[in-house]
């Protein structure tokens, strides 16, 4: 898509599930203290340019925001959590935009968008729109890294989250018009203590 021309919006579709969200925010404080900055933001931070303008999408409890303002990026944090907004400030002085994806209205704003442990969080049919937005919001040949659970079906963990179906093939219809698409696939693990394997994207728009 042409960054000259705005993504479609369909106002009947809501990528916020509410069980999800009220999870995170009774559970804040607890997932705050087991967050850690993900293993992957090292190659992230490696494809972009010292000074960039970077979007943590579904940025949760602030660490990786903290990291990567860190490594000398300028940050805008979102998260659809005002439970984990609220921790991130706590604990890293990190400021969150709290909104869902369906939301997002950046134009041209960001040489890279950090997804990490989000997208999988809405719905199969939200999803092209919300690549859509976040490909708007990408300057042209700004980078996307994201990382989703590996799902057959949609579902719900016993935590009551709900998790998208994702395989390979789903992926990469979802960045069919991106540059420089990889995908992996590996095994690993979530706060719920569950074994899972995950799916890690990396593009250009």
């Amino acid at each position: 898509m042409g960054h000259d021309q705005a993504p479609a919006v369909h106002a009947r579709l809501s990528v916020k599930d509410a069980r999800t969200i009220a999870f995170y925010d009774a559970e804040a404080h607890a997932y705050a203290a087991q967050s850690k900055e993900a293993g992957r933001l090292k190659d992230f931070i490696a494809a972009l340019p010292h000074g960039a303008r970077v979007l943590d999408l579904g940025c949760g409890a602030g660490a990786d925001s903290a990291a990567l303002r860190d490594a000398g990026f300028n940050v805008v944090s979102v998260d659809a959590s005002a439970g984990l907004a609220a921790e991130a400030k706590r604990l890293w002085n990190v400021e969150v935009r709290v909104l869902e994806f369906a939301e997002l209205d950046y134009v041209d704003a960001f040489d890279g968008v950090w997804a990490s442990a989000s997208l999988h969080h809405a719905s199969t049919e939200t999803l092209p729109d919300i690549f859509a937005r976040i490909r708007h919001a990408l300057r042209a040949g700004g980078h996307l890294h994201a990382t989703l659970k590996a799902d057959p079906a949609d579902r719900r963990d016993q935590l009551g989250r709900f998790y998208c179906a994702m395989d390979e093939e789903a992926l990469k219809a979802l960045a069919a018009d991106w540059r420089d698409v990889r995908i992996e696939r590996h095994q690993g693990g979530g706060y719920d203590g569950v074994a899972t394997p995950w799916l890690w994207l990396r593009t250009v728009a």
